[in-house]
């Protein structure tokens, strides 16, 4: 069955950034994007230098089998990402829908979770796909591949603490130019509590996550008065409310609403999810 996990804030997002598409004047649009950042980023709108990217994702997955004690769960993963391009808060009310799509990427993939102790979640996967730039003739081959890690400390009193990780090698192939490879890690303590209060006949837990996240290889930006823009570290807060069962909206499965923040010294957003990558 599809597991269709995308979320209808991501939705009210498109919808609510009603403006027109600005682009900037430059000989080269790949120059001032980055295929790899826009395809993992999520539904969100982030800044890089002089250009603003707003991209919606459909984080659709199949399950193929799922976790138990003795096996390993399988899930086909097949996130779309589509990217508008250059666009002014000040006009999210009275101007209309972009003009048109600026950019899209399919990255499917596989992705495996077990539970290696008790405490202890692991999720190795691999991914490549491709992206495009609709308004012209750029492309780009994108892969990514690495694991993800859950380790619960301890809990206090309903509050749970866990401690995660990410390491991903990743990249990306422009048409035409030398592929630009790049390696991340993240840390991140995730912190659980009961707020007592019910949604549904389902108890509502709010979570508060930081993130630290280091790229090994820098990851460009380039902008037009910064051809070297790049970003080495980035830090992120995440907070959400999660139910202890999913809800189904549409049909879609829910099981938190949250939104991160995300800032470096070059690059800087905010980002809306149902589900966290950890």
């Amino acid at each position: 069955m599809w597991r269709q996990r995308l979320s209808f804030i991501g939705l009210f997002l498109a919808a609510v950034c009603n403006v027109d598409a600005q682009t900037s004047t430059v000989e080269d649009d790949q120059q001032l994007f980055n295929w790899y950042y826009a395809a993992i980023f999520g539904t969100g709108v982030y800044s890089a230098g002089d250009r603003t990217v707003a991209v919606l994702q459909l984080p659709l997955s199949i399950s193929l089998r799922e976790r138990s004690e003795k096996q390993w769960g399988l899930r086909l993963k097949l996130p779309v990402s589509l990217g508008f391009y250059d666009f002014e808060f000040g006009d999210l009310v009275d101007q209309g829908l972009p003009d048109r799509v600026g950019t899209i990427s399919v990255l499917p993939g596989l992705e495996l979770d077990k539970y290696i102790t008790p405490r202890w979640l692991l999720r190795p996967y691999l991914a490549a796909g491709v992206g495009w730039e609709l308004g012209g003739e750029e492309s780009a081959w994108i892969y990514d591949s690495g694991v993800r890690s859950r380790f619960r400390l301890g809990d206090d009193r309903g509050t749970i603490f866990s401690l995660v990780n990410w390491l991903s090698l990743a990249g990306f192939k422009p048409s035409g130019e030398a592929r630009q490879s790049l390696s991340l890690f993240a840390i991140g303590f995730d912190v659980e509590a009961p707020t007592g209060k019910m949604l549904f006949g389902r108890p509502i837990v709010v979570s508060v996550l930081p993130i630290y996240y280091y790229y090994f290889r820098k990851l460009n930006f380039a902008e037009i008065t910064d051809p070297d823009n790049s970003v080495r570290e980035e830090g992120e807060i995440a907070v959400s409310l999660l139910a202890e069962q999913p809800f189904r909206v549409l049909g879609i499965n829910v099981d938190r609403i949250g939104i991160a923040i995300r800032t470096s010294a070059e690059v800087s957003g905010f980002r809306i999810f149902t589900s966290l990558p950890f």
